[in-house]
């Protein structure tokens, strides 16, 4: 059933690839390339700011979850555990910038767990992960 879903968010997203989507029930605003501030440790993943122009975060204050299409996540976990020379299996601790091809969402939703943000930022295409100083 999972991957039924995740097709059917394939095609959204194709069929409009600037306008607004909807992926899993959460409705996304335009296509953009944002640069994200990323916090990862053993419990926590959330973009803490993002941008597309310098200057002004597109999400609040509290950060932001993370959706990924594709294998997104997958790419961005193993270039952060490259830049971070992390060996360790579990997930990367740190915080690291990211550029992207994403969307952020329409609406924030309610946290759902200690350090959970209140927006959403889906990840369609991964573009680069550095470490952050």
């Amino acid at each position: 059933m999972m991957w039924q879903l995740s097709v059917l968010a394939l095609v959204f997203a194709a069929a409009s690839p600037n306008g607004p989507v909807v992926v899993n029930g959460i409705a996304f605003g335009p296509r953009m390339t944002l640069t994200c501030k990323w916090f990862t440790n053993f419990e926590n993943s959330r973009f803490e700011q993002c941008w597309a122009t310098p200057g002004k975060s597109l999400i609040s204050s509290d950060g932001a979850s993370i959706r990924c299409l594709r294998r997104s996540c997958r790419e961005m976990d193993a270039q952060a555990r490259k830049v971070a020379r992390w060996r360790k299996p579990e997930p990367p601790w740190g915080t690291f910038k990211v550029r992207l091809v994403g969307r952020v969402s329409l609406h924030p939703h309610k946290k759902q767990y200690l350090g959970d943000g209140t927006d959403t930022v889906l990840i369609e295409k991964l573009l680069s992960v550095r470490k952050s100083k």
